[in-house]
């Protein structure tokens, strides 16, 4: 049910249906402002669109907050307009941008090199819920495989406002507990944002960064922090994007994110089977870290057959 809404210091237009907000920065990220803009179109039964032109870029932080909130990126360049995120062709119906029936999106652009995005990685933990837990130490291994040092600080927007601290983040969250806590983190080229919510069985973390090109890293430190995050993590998800590139993301049209390997941790029920076949490497604590690269099938394909075997949710393309 749509709630009546007068205004909001961040909306350029509020109509029945949207809280529309209108960017030509080159860079647009997930300020106070815009986030509460897009929590108050949900809470008044709206879907939040940010419209940009064609040239300006989104934060990862940003295209996370735009995805679960269910908001729209909205590419407008003259009397045309496009989803940013998914290419599809949009028009104004004189309530909101909504997508054109019966029009092909674009036809992403063909990457030089399959390893030429940028890495990607979901790390997912369940912690007990007790007075000795501290949050953050998956973000410093991630950060740490992906740049060699340690993340830079954190916040509640963009840009973030406190150095990095594991102490003074698990203080934020718990003092907002049993709400949920997102925020953001920042690194050397890295972007990403950390989720701390109360569920039944105790505390999840769910650490999301989206970092420098992949091949920058080395093979090792992706098959180095698989061993960090063993029998801790309850899943790793790590691929390749090739619109994003220091968490950076382009309205440019793309591929989807190529998975290159997952880990599935102690924490996931047993799996029952893996059509086709695929052999993951044993780690400490029964976790099995799973290369989807060099295995049958096509590697979204194969991340989707490990995740269901065991239960776990599939993330969309």
């Amino acid at each position: 049910m749509v709630q009546p809404l007068t205004g909001h210091p961040a909306a350029d237009r509020i109509t029945p249906a949207a809280v529309i907000t209108e960017q030509t920065r080159q860079v647009v990220p997930r300020s106070a402002w815009l986030a509460d803009a897009a929590v108050t179109a949900a809470r008044s039964g709206r879907t939040f669109q940010l419209v940009t032109p064609a040239a300006s870029r989104i934060t990862y932080p940003l295209e996370l907050m735009l995805t679960e909130t269910g908001g729209r990126w909205v590419i407008r360049a003259g009397d045309t307009a496009r989803d940013g995120l998914t290419s599809q062709p949009l028009h104004w119906d004189d309530d909101r941008y909504t997508e054109l029936s019966g029009v092909v999106p674009a036809a992403p652009l063909a990457p030089d090199s399959v390893w030429g995005g940028s890495a990607d990685i979901q790390i997912t933990t369940l912690h007990p819920a007790d007075a000795a837990l501290e949050l953050g130490a998956t973000t410093e291994a991630a950060v740490r495989a992906l740049t060699g040092r340690e993340p830079a600080g954190w916040g509640v927007a963009e840009p973030v406002t406190q150095p990095w601290s594991r102490r003074e983040l698990t203080n934020h969250c718990r003092h907002r507990a049993p709400a949920p806590s997102s925020l953001v983190v920042i690194g050397d080229d890295v972007l990403g944002v950390v989720n701390v919510k109360r569920v039944r069985t105790g505390v999840l973390e769910e650490v999301r960064l989206s970092g420098p090109p992949f091949l920058s890293a080395g093979e090792s430190a992706y098959e180095s922090l698989a061993d960090e995050v063993a029998g801790t993590a309850r899943s790793m998800i790590v691929a390749i994007h090739h619109g994003r590139i220091g968490g950076l993301r382009t309205g440019a049209p793309t591929l989807p994110p190529l998975p290159y390997a997952v880990l599935i941790g102690h924490q996931a029920p047993p799996g029952t089977g893996i059509t086709p076949p695929i052999t993951g490497r044993g780690l400490r604590g029964g976790t099995l870290w799973y290369r989807l690269d060099d295995g049958p099938g096509q590697p979204y394909e194969a991340l989707t057959a490990v995740l269901q075997a065991y239960g776990l949710p599939v993330p969309t393309r």
